[in-house]
Protein backbone atom coordinates (compact mmCIF):
# COMPACT_ATOMS: atom_id res chain seq x y z
CA UNK A 1 0.00 0.00 0.00
CA UNK A 2 1.54 3.30 -0.88
CA UNK A 3 1.86 5.97 1.38
CA UNK A 4 0.24 9.13 0.49
CA UNK A 5 2.04 12.16 -0.49
CA UNK A 6 -0.02 14.44 1.22
CA UNK A 7 0.20 14.97 4.71
CA UNK A 8 -2.62 13.41 6.51
CA UNK A 9 -1.36 13.47 10.00
CA UNK A 10 -3.09 15.06 12.73
CA UNK A 11 -1.31 16.20 16.17
CA UNK A 12 -2.91 15.85 20.01
CA UNK A 13 -3.41 19.57 20.82
CA UNK A 14 -2.47 18.08 24.47
CA UNK A 15 0.52 16.39 24.10
CA UNK A 16 2.00 16.71 20.78
CA UNK A 17 1.84 13.67 19.47
CA UNK A 18 1.28 12.43 16.23
CA UNK A 19 -1.30 10.43 14.49
CA UNK A 20 -1.07 9.32 10.56
CA UNK A 21 -1.62 6.54 8.47
CA UNK A 22 0.14 4.96 5.23
CA UNK A 23 -3.58 4.65 3.62
CA UNK A 24 -4.36 8.41 4.39
CA UNK A 25 -7.47 7.55 5.56
CA UNK A 26 -8.96 10.46 7.41
CA UNK A 27 -11.51 8.61 9.30
CA UNK A 28 -9.27 5.87 10.29
CA UNK A 29 -6.92 8.75 11.29
CA UNK A 30 -9.30 10.75 13.74
CA UNK A 31 -10.30 7.40 15.15
CA UNK A 32 -7.12 7.15 15.90
CA UNK A 33 -6.88 10.40 17.58
CA UNK A 34 -10.28 10.40 19.46
CA UNK A 35 -9.05 6.68 21.13
CA UNK A 36 -5.90 8.73 22.22
CA UNK A 37 -7.97 11.61 23.94
CA UNK A 38 -8.98 9.15 26.61
CA UNK A 39 -5.63 9.10 28.01
CA UNK A 40 -5.95 12.63 29.01
CA UNK A 41 -9.28 11.97 30.85
CA UNK A 42 -9.07 11.84 34.73
CA UNK A 43 -10.35 8.60 36.47
CA UNK A 44 -13.15 9.48 38.15
CA UNK A 45 -15.52 7.04 37.47
CA UNK A 46 -16.93 3.98 39.37
CA UNK A 47 -18.16 0.76 39.13
CA UNK A 48 -21.44 0.38 39.17
CA UNK A 49 -21.07 -3.24 40.95
CA UNK A 50 -17.89 -3.02 43.36
CA UNK A 51 -17.39 0.70 43.47
CA UNK A 52 -14.02 0.97 42.49
CA UNK A 53 -13.08 4.91 40.98
CA UNK A 54 -10.30 4.05 38.36
CA UNK A 55 -12.18 4.56 35.37
CA UNK A 56 -12.51 7.73 32.63
CA UNK A 57 -15.80 6.76 31.34
CA UNK A 58 -18.87 4.43 31.85
CA UNK A 59 -17.66 2.29 28.83
CA UNK A 60 -14.63 1.47 30.58
CA UNK A 61 -16.17 0.43 34.06
CA UNK A 62 -18.46 -2.01 32.42
CA UNK A 63 -15.58 -3.63 30.16
CA UNK A 64 -14.05 -4.34 33.55
CA UNK A 65 -17.44 -5.61 35.02
CA UNK A 66 -18.28 -7.43 31.46
CA UNK A 67 -14.23 -8.69 31.59
CA UNK A 68 -14.89 -11.00 34.79
CA UNK A 69 -12.24 -8.79 36.87
CA UNK A 70 -14.85 -6.89 39.16
CA UNK A 71 -14.87 -8.35 43.09
CA UNK A 72 -18.90 -8.11 42.67
CA UNK A 73 -19.36 -10.15 39.42
CA UNK A 74 -16.86 -13.16 39.88
CA UNK A 75 -16.37 -14.66 36.26
CA UNK A 76 -17.17 -13.24 33.35
CA UNK A 77 -20.54 -15.55 32.52
CA UNK A 78 -21.92 -14.58 36.02
CA UNK A 79 -21.00 -10.75 35.12
CA UNK A 80 -22.82 -11.21 31.44
CA UNK A 81 -25.84 -12.64 33.03
CA UNK A 82 -25.77 -9.89 35.59
CA UNK A 83 -25.57 -6.97 33.34
CA UNK A 84 -27.76 -8.80 30.98
CA UNK A 85 -30.34 -9.02 33.58
CA UNK A 86 -29.85 -5.63 35.01
CA UNK A 87 -30.28 -4.09 31.63
CA UNK A 88 -34.03 -6.30 30.78
CA UNK A 89 -35.12 -5.29 34.32
CA UNK A 90 -35.05 -1.79 33.50
CA UNK A 91 -38.21 -0.35 31.13
CA UNK A 92 -35.16 2.85 30.12
CA UNK A 93 -32.99 0.43 28.76
CA UNK A 94 -34.50 -2.51 27.42
CA UNK A 95 -34.68 -1.14 24.00
CA UNK A 96 -30.83 -2.02 24.15
CA UNK A 97 -31.92 -5.37 23.85
CA UNK A 98 -31.89 -7.07 20.22
CA UNK A 99 -34.92 -9.21 21.10
CA UNK A 100 -37.11 -7.71 23.91
CA UNK A 101 -39.23 -9.72 26.12
CA UNK A 102 -42.89 -9.71 24.57
CA UNK A 103 -44.41 -10.02 27.62
CA UNK A 104 -42.98 -8.75 31.52
CA UNK A 105 -43.25 -11.14 33.83
CA UNK A 106 -41.38 -11.28 37.67
CA UNK A 107 -39.20 -14.00 36.72
CA UNK A 108 -37.83 -12.13 33.39
CA UNK A 109 -34.26 -12.02 32.91
CA UNK A 110 -33.18 -15.03 34.47
CA UNK A 111 -32.94 -17.28 30.85
CA UNK A 112 -29.42 -18.04 29.15
CA UNK A 113 -28.45 -14.87 27.89
CA UNK A 114 -28.40 -14.79 23.88
CA UNK A 115 -25.12 -14.81 21.95
CA UNK A 116 -25.71 -11.61 20.45
CA UNK A 117 -28.18 -9.76 23.06
CA UNK A 118 -27.27 -6.11 22.60
CA UNK A 119 -28.80 -4.21 19.07
CA UNK A 120 -27.63 -0.11 18.22
CA UNK A 121 -30.82 1.32 17.90
CA UNK A 122 -29.89 3.61 15.03
CA UNK A 123 -28.30 0.97 12.85
CA UNK A 124 -29.88 -2.28 14.13
CA UNK A 125 -26.21 -4.10 14.54
CA UNK A 126 -26.29 -6.22 17.36
CA UNK A 127 -23.55 -6.96 19.77
CA UNK A 128 -22.04 -9.45 21.95
CA UNK A 129 -21.13 -7.18 24.81
CA UNK A 130 -23.25 -3.99 26.19
CA UNK A 131 -19.71 -2.09 26.40
CA UNK A 132 -19.39 -2.53 22.42
CA UNK A 133 -22.61 -1.08 21.71
CA UNK A 134 -21.45 1.57 23.68
CA UNK A 135 -18.14 2.52 22.25
CA UNK A 136 -19.89 2.24 18.91
CA UNK A 137 -22.87 4.85 19.43
CA UNK A 138 -20.37 6.77 21.54
CA UNK A 139 -18.10 6.96 18.72
CA UNK A 140 -20.04 7.33 15.83
CA UNK A 141 -19.27 4.49 13.74
CA UNK A 142 -23.50 4.39 12.53
CA UNK A 143 -24.46 7.97 12.54
CA UNK A 144 -25.18 7.99 16.18
CA UNK A 145 -22.78 9.92 17.67
CA UNK A 146 -23.73 11.38 21.27
CA UNK A 147 -24.07 10.07 24.69
CA UNK A 148 -23.16 6.23 25.49
CA UNK A 149 -25.96 3.96 24.93
CA UNK A 150 -25.92 3.74 28.92
CA UNK A 151 -25.24 5.71 32.04
CA UNK A 152 -25.37 4.96 35.19
CA UNK A 153 -24.37 7.41 38.38
CA UNK A 154 -21.44 6.04 40.67
CA UNK A 155 -23.55 4.80 42.91
CA UNK A 156 -23.58 0.80 43.30
CA UNK A 157 -26.45 -1.29 42.14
Amino acid sequence: MPYCSESTAIYCLQCGKMFDHPSGNRKHIQNMLTQHLQVHQPRTVSCPVCGETRFRSNTNAVQHVESGSCSGCQGKENARQQIHNFIASKKESRGLLANTPALEWAGAGTGRVPDLPYRCQECSKKFRQVSALMQHQQYGNCGARGPPAITFSSRRY
